[in-house]
């Protein structure tokens, strides 16, 4: 293996997607976990209480097949949300056995307040890559995505 000469990175890694996919994510999330400190939320939460912000009255399944993530992290992130009154859990009218997730008044607030930061970023991202290569690349995320959902089917 060749190392380039600069902070001793591995080549492979520089051409590998996977490996710029997880830079990329990594930066973004940085990005985003200093917007969200003053509320007290990660990044990955933030995703979760947009989701339901956006989605009232999703089951903890719905939230796991969107967020493409295990049941039980789900149920972690949600008892998380719950305890810092985030969230809040309701049975559902139909089956007893479900519970039904909504976002608090204050979270409600808190995400009105985030959406201009980060329809601002939208923005800049669009700015910076044109219109094109932005549905390419959407395009190419979307089928990586749904090759790896299939390959333990």
């Amino acid at each position: 293996m060749q190392l380039l000469h600069k902070g001793g990175i591995l080549k492979e890694l520089v051409s590998c997607i996977g490996f710029q996919l997880k830079l990329t994510k990594n930066i973004m999330e940085n990005e985003h976990n200093i917007y969200l400190k003053k509320f007290g939320i990660s990044s990955e939460q933030g995703l979760l209480l947009k989701l339901v912000y956006e989605m009232p009255g999703c089951t903890q399944t719905q939230i796991s097949e969107v967020l493409h993530k295990d049941k039980t992290t789900i149920t972690r992130m949600i008892d998380c949300l719950v305890k810092k009154d985030a969230l809040v859990r309701k049975n559902s009218e139909e089956d007893r056995r479900v519970y039904k997730i909504y976002v608090t008044k204050k979270t409600a607030n808190n995400i009105e307040e985030l959406a201009p930061i980060f329809e601002k970023r939208e923005k800049e991202l669009r700015e910076i890559v044109d219109e094109k290569d932005y549905e390419t690349t959407l395009r190419v995320l979307n089928q990586i995505k749904e090759y790896y959902r299939g390959l333990n089917k």
